[in-house]
C-alpha cells in the first residue's frame, strides 16, 4: 500500500516523511506504524550515528523547534524509567493543545539509540486501545531488530526484547467485534493503565480488512472454515482460526511478528538444519501449502515432505505444530541438538 493511500485510509499526516531520504529506514518504519494506528499528530527524532544524545529532527516547517524540545523532554523522561533498550509507554511529557493521550516509542538496542517516535491523540480519537498497543509492541520489537541489523550492533539484546515479542490472541464475533483479548504478558499492563485503555470493540482498520479477506470464504459448512495467514505490514503476521462456541462460530485471530533472521539462525545452529530445510520452514510459516512450497523451491511435494520429516527428527517433534514451537523458541540455543 503506498503512502498516499495510507494517508487517506488512516487520516495520518505523512507529509513530514518526505523530509527523510528514500534510503532512510525510518521512512518505512513510520509509515508502517501509522498504517496500523490512527493518530491526531506524530513526530519523530533520530539520533546521530554515534549514539549520542543529540537529536536530529527532519525539517518540519515552523514547528521544528517546538517538536524538537517536546521530543527531547519526552526522551529524557522515558529514559529515567528505562535506561537501555527499546521502550514503549504512555507519553510522560505534558500535552499541549487538545491532545489527551499519547504513546512514545524509543527505538534502541542495548548499545545504541536510534530515535524516538511520539504518537498523540485528541479526544475525538479517544485513548489508544489494547489491540493497538499490542500491535505497536510488535512493531517496536521488529523495528529494533531491523535498525540494529543495519547498525551492525555487536552486542546481543539479552532479554530486553522478550518483553515485547509476545503474540496476541483475539476472539471476534462474526461482525468482527472483539469479545476477548489475551496477550500472555502482564508486563505491558503498565502502559495500558496509564492510558486508561479499554478493550477495543473493533480492530484497527488495516487488521480488520485483513481478517475479513481471510475469512471471506467461510460459510456454515465447517469444511469452508479454513485457517488463514497474511502479512498486512512487514512487522505483523495475522492468523485466523475458526472457533466454535455454544452461541455459534467465532473468529480466532493471532497477532504476532514474523520470526527475525536471528531466530532462524539460532534454530539452524541448535538443530543443525540445512539451508533448504530453513527455506521450507520460512515458507510454511507464511501459510504456504506443500504444493506451493514445492513450486517456489522448484522441488517435488515429496521432497518438501522429506525436509519436514528431517526437521521433525532433528528436533524430536511429533507434529508440525510442535516443530514450529521448538524452532521459534526464544532461546533455541539452550536446547541441545539430538
Amino acid at each position: 500500500m503506498n503512502l498516499d493511500k495510507r494517508s487517506r485510509l488512516y487520516e495520518a499526516d505523512l507529509s513530514a516523511i518526505d523530509t527523510l531520504s528514500e534510503g532512510d529506514p525510518a521512512r518505512d518504519l513510520i509509515a508502517e506504524i501509522l498504517s496500523i494506528v490512527r493518530v491526531s499528530h506524530w513526530s519523530f527524532a533520530r539520533f546521530k550515528g554515534n549514539g549520542s544524545d543529540q537529536l536530529l529532527l527532519p525539517e518540519n516547517g515552523e514547528n521544528r523547534r517546538e517538536e524538537f524540545e517536546h521530543l527531547r523532554q519526552e526522551f529524557v523522561l522515558q529514559r529515567e524509567r528505562t535506561t537501555k533498550g527499546p521502550r514503549m509507554a504512555a507519553a510522560l511529557s505534558t500535552f499541549e493543545g487538545s491532545f489527551v493521550s499519547g504513546i512514545t516509542l524509543v527505538f534502541a538496542d542495548m548499545r545504541r539509540e536510534f530515535g524516538v517516535l511520539s504518537l498523540l491523540r485528541t479526544e475525538e480519537l479517544e485513548p489508544f486501545t489494547s489491540v493497538e498497543i499490542q500491535a505497536l509492541a510488535l512493531a517496536l520489537d521488529a523495528s529494533t531488530d531491523r535498525l540494529s541489523g543495519l547498525a551492525l550492533a555487536e552486542a546481543p539484546y539479552g532479554d530486553t526484547l522478550d518483553t515485547f515479542d509476545q503474540p496476541t490472541m483475539l476472539v471476534l464475533d462474526r461482525d468482527l467485534k472483539v469479545v476477548l483479548t489475551w496477550d500472555g504478558q502482564e508486563g505491558r499492563d503498565a502502559a495500558l493503565t496509564e492510558l486508561h485503555a479499554r478493550l477495543a470493540q473493533r480492530l484497527p482498520p488495516i487488521i480488520e480488512e485483513t481478517v475479513r479477506d481471510l475469512i471471506a470464504s467461510w460459510t456454515a459448512d465447517p469444511t469452508t472454515q479454513a485457517s488463514g495467514v497474511a502479512h498486512p505490514v512487514p512487522f505483523l503476521t495475522v492468523r485466523t482460526q475458526p472457533l466454535s462456541g455454544p452461541t455459534g462460530l467465532f473468529v480466532g485471530v493471532l497477532l504476532e511478528r514474523p520470526p527475525s533472521d536471528r531466530v532462524f539462525n539460532n534454530a539452524a545452529r541448535a538443530f543443525r538444519l540445512s539451508p533448504r530445510e530453513l527455506e521450507t520452514l520460512a515458507l510454511l510459516l507464511q501459510g504456504t501449502t506443500l504444493s506451493e512450497v514445492g513450486k517456489k523451491m522448484n522441488i517435488t511435494v515429496s521432497t518438501v515432505q522429506d525436509h519436514i520429516k528431517n526437521m521433525l527428527e532433528k528436533t524430536g517433534s511429533r507434529n508440525r505444530s510442535e516443530l514450529i514451537a521448538k524452532l521459534l523458541s526464544r532461546r533455541p540455543s539452550a536446547t541441545k541438538p539430538p
